[in-house]
């Protein structure tokens, strides 16, 4: 028996990837103490948190 992805798991993670791609060139663009990349990285904490739950 094929085990199904559900759905929300699967756009949870690729959210969690694009999410890391865009911090990563946010703090390399602007720095990691820049206004930008700590919004992208608290945006980053909740998704994983929520991943985690």
């Amino acid at each position: 028996m094929n085990k199904v992805i559900e759905p929300p798991k699967y756009k949870l993670s690729k959210a969690i990837l694009i999410k890391k791609r865009e911090m990563i060139e946010l703090g390399t663009r602007y720095g990691l103490t820049d206004v930008r990349t700590v919004r992208c990285s608290q945006q980053l904490d909740d998704l994983l948190n929520r991943q985690a739950n």
